[in-house]
Formats: structure tokens, sequence, C-alpha cells
């Protein structure tokens, strides 16, 4: 069975990791297990677009539209991390920054993490989504503590202790959501599937109580704020693959578990008011970072409330509902990924010469770094949602859908949130990128340690998604889009 070899694949890779002594050996390895497994999630893709959906180990594991766009953001994300993190491993140990034996602990960490997410991406049981979004925790707060440095350590702890609070307050969510359908067959009754069969039963006083503790527990696994207090400093002092997964693919990951309930929510009675969850926490989400972003001198946490702003404009689409805005909430949710994980390994590119995260320390890189100046820019473009990339059609489409369903006073918000962040990328990037400073000296070996291909093909991959929007992409969007409304 295909997803037996997935989890082999998996399970293979931690332990050949484990056993070899090169480093370079042990990174292509992982790039390459990696794409084995994305490999196989094709086959299982294209068996959705046929049947609309899939399922294995007795319904256990369930895959349709709404989680094959998670699954090609994980494995895509994944790859592109991996193939950076090849050069990025190689110059830490020659610095001597770490040695083999901690270089081999990040890609079993990363790899850990990878799969936990694919196991809530495909889980059909809302509990295994919440262990997987349990062990996810743990995996990244090592990560995210992988230089242990004081600042890393804090962040760490911070992001261990504040994450697995939300998760408990999720898990009991959960429970409570169990019970709101009452008794059944004790094999079902913990699977998604299940419960939207059975939501015309479910009891509505119960099911509103668990929805607010599971939007506002797996919330702050999301990054919506004001549940976000942890991710600035996580984001920041992660290595910056990690940082780049975890923007462009965790933050999502957990906002689609919190749909997945939605679905369900929706689907009972009396229930329809928990739209405006998503549409004040978007709003706040965007207010909130947004004006951070007016104040940040560290170009990560600039890029970790940028993700922030980013999952308000997702959840306030969510919110919005309605085909045109959901449409384009999910059509975000994979520009963003790539966007994200464009500027994050821009930022890693960045640190490796400048050796700071302070912006006003890094300038003229027009000169210095010319490439990761060009890409630095266009990253903000995207991210931004500026024509001619498809972040300008997935925000556009947000502000229509609300505006056709009179959501004015969200969409003033949205708008001019937007036109903040825009101000704070430009207020950052344009000194960093243009400002002269002769005092930097630029040396053969810091250029030695740009890493450009895997910023490229996160690039291509946006640039595909704009201008050949349509097709393949467009039906799997449009039958997720379908599944959220109903």
């Amino acid at each position: 069975m295909i997803i037996n070899i997935i989890f082999a694949l998996f399970i293979g890779m931690i332990l050949i990791t484990s056993l070899l002594k090169n480093i370079k050996i042990i990174s292509v390895i992982n790039i390459t297990f990696t794409m084995l497994i994305g490999g196989c999630f094709v086959n299982i893709i294209d068996n959705v677009y046929k049947y609309e959906h899939v399922s294995f180990l007795n319904n256990f594991l369930y895959i349709d539209s709404l989680n094959v766009i998670q699954i090609f953001i994980i494995m895509t994300i994944s790859i592109i991390s991996l193939l950076y993190s090849h050069k990025y491993m190689i110059n830490q140990i020659q610095d001597e920054t770490i040695n083999l034996s901690k270089a081999k602990t990040f890609y079993i960490l990363f790899t850990l993490f990878t799969m936990s997410m694919v196991i809530v991406a495909i889980s059909n049981s809302i509990v295994l989504m919440w262990m997987g979004l349990e062990a996810t925790t743990i995996a990244t707060a090592f990560l995210i503590g992988f230089s242990k440095n004081k600042l890393s350590l804090e962040a760490a702890w911070k992001y261990i202790i504040i994450c697995s609070l939300g998760i408990g307050i999720g898990l009991v969510g959960i429970i409570l959501f169990i019970y709101s359908a009452g008794g059944g067959d004790t094999s079902e009754i913990t699977n998604w599937t299940y419960l939207v069969d059975k939501a015309g039963v479910i009891n509505k006083d119960i099911a509103k109580i668990a929805f607010v503790f599971i939007f506002i527990g797996i919330g702050t696994k999301a990054g919506i704020a004001p549940m976000h207090t942890w991710l600035p400093d996580g984001h920041s002092e992660a290595p910056s693959p990690v940082s780049a997964m975890m923007s462009g693919v965790l933050l999502n990951l957990a906002l689609y578990v919190i749909v997945r309930f939605y679905i369900i929510i929706k689907l009972v009675d009396g229930l329809e008011n928990l739209k405006y969850l998503f549409i004040v926490f978007g709003c706040i989400s965007l207010i909130i970072s947004s004006f951070s972003m007016l104040t940040q001198n560290n170009y990560k946490r600039l890029l970790a409330y940028s993700s922030i702003e980013n999952i308000g404009i997702m959840t306030l689409g969510f919110g919005i509902g309605g085909y045109i805005a959901v449409f384009g909430a999910l059509l975000h949710s994979i520009v963003h990924a790539f966007g994200k994980t464009l500027l994050f390994l821009v930022s890693g590119n960045i640190l490796s010469v400048y050796k700071t995260k302070r912006m006003d320390k890094v300038q003229n890189l027009i000169k210095t770094m010319p490439m990761n100046a060009i890409l630095l820019i266009v990253g903000m473009l995207i991210i931004v949602g500026s024509p001619p990339f498809a972040s300008f059609l997935s925000e556009y489409n947000i502000i229509i859908g609300g505006i056709q369903r009179d959501y004015y006073i969200p969409i003033i918000i949205f708008s001019i949130c937007l036109l903040i962040a825009f101000v704070g990328f430009l207020k950052s990037f344009i000194p960093m990128t243009l400002e002269q400073d002769n005092s930097q000296i630029y040396t053969k070996s810091d250029k030695d340690k740009e890493n450009i291909l895997p910023i490229i093909i996160a690039l291509v991959f946006i640039v595909l998604t704009s201008v050949f929007f349509g097709g393949y992409l467009t039906d799997i969007l449009d039958r997720a889009t379908l599944i959220i409304n109903g």
C-alpha cells in the first residue's frame, strides 16, 4: 500500500541519517527520500482528482481536494527547504558553528517535523490530527532552540509553553466536539467524515463551546492574534529553512485544522454566527501585525509579523465565506507559502554574510548581494499582493467577496492594513537594498555562502501559479472551496 511506503520512507530516512557520517550524503539522502515521498503523493493526488477523495486504513486516513492543497504545500516546501539546508549545513560545519552530530540531529528533527505535518494533513481522525499538531510542537521546539544561545532557547521555551497550552485548550474543544455528537460506532466517532454525517444531531450548545475552544487553542498554533505572542521570537531565532517551514507550512496547516471543524459547524443549525470568530480575529491579526511591522529593526521578526498578517488575511477570507472569498483564501495559502519561503531563505543568505538580523546594519545589498537584493524586493511584492502575482488575485477575491456579502468594515480594515504592511516593507527593505554602506567588506568566502537555487525554485512555483493560473490548480481550489462551503 502506498501509505505504507510513504511512512517507511520517513522512518528509513531517520534511521539512515542516524547511521551515516558524511553530511553531504546525509543531505542528499534526505532530499532524495523526500522527493520519493512527494512522488508517492502525486499518485494519491491524481486519484483524488479522479475520484473526489480516497481513504486508507479503514477510513482512518482520508484525502480530498482540501487536504491535497496542504500535502502539496508540505512536500514542496520541505524539498525546497532541504535543498537550501544542504549548503546551509555544510557552511555551518565548515565554520565550526555545529558538528556532524548536531547536523544529524537537525535532519532527524526536520524529518519528524515533516512527517508530523503529513499525519495532520491526511488524518480523518480528529484525535490523530491533534496528536500530529502536538508532535510538530515538540520537533519545532528543538529546531527553534537549535543554536542553543540565550535568545533561541528563550524562544523555544516560549514556543513550547504557549503552543502546548493552546493545543491543550484545543484538545478540550475536540473532546467536547466528540461528546456533542452523542453516541455511535466507537471505531468511527472520532472521524471527521463521521462527524460531518452526524452534523444534524450534534448538540449545538456544546458544539458552540467546543468550537470556541478549538479556535482559540489551535489558533495559537496558527499564529492568529492575539494568541500569536510566540511567533515573532520563534520564527526569528529558528534556522532559516525551519523558519520557512514554520511560516509557509505549519501556520497554514493549523488554520486548515480549524477550517475542518468549521465545515462541520456550518452544517449545524443555529451556529452561523461563529463565522464572526474568523472575521474579528482575522481583523485583529491584520491590525496588530501591520502596525508592528512599522517598528521592527530585525528583518526576520518583520517577516514573522508579515506571516501573522497573512494568516489574518486567510482567516478573514474564511469568515467572510461565499465562493469568491474562500477561493481567495485558499489561493492565498499557496502563494503565501512559497512567497514567505522565498523571503526567509533570502534572509538566511543575508544573515550568513552580514552576521546580524538588524536592518540598520544591512545596507547596499544591491551591490554586495545583487541576486538576493532582487529576490528580496520580488518577495516583498509577492507578499504584499502586487500584480501580476497570484497574491494580488487572492487578496482581490477576498475584497470582492467581502463587498458582495456586505462586510464593508472588515474590508476597509483589511485594505488599510495592507497599505500599512506595504509601507512597513518599503521602510525596511529599500534602505537595506539601496542605502550605501562602504564599511561592509564582501569577500569571496561570503559569496560562496549564498544559496540561490532553492529560492529560485520557490519563485518559479509562484510565477507558474500566477502566469498559468487555471486548469488543474483551479479545479483543485474549486473543489476545496465547495468542500468548505458545503
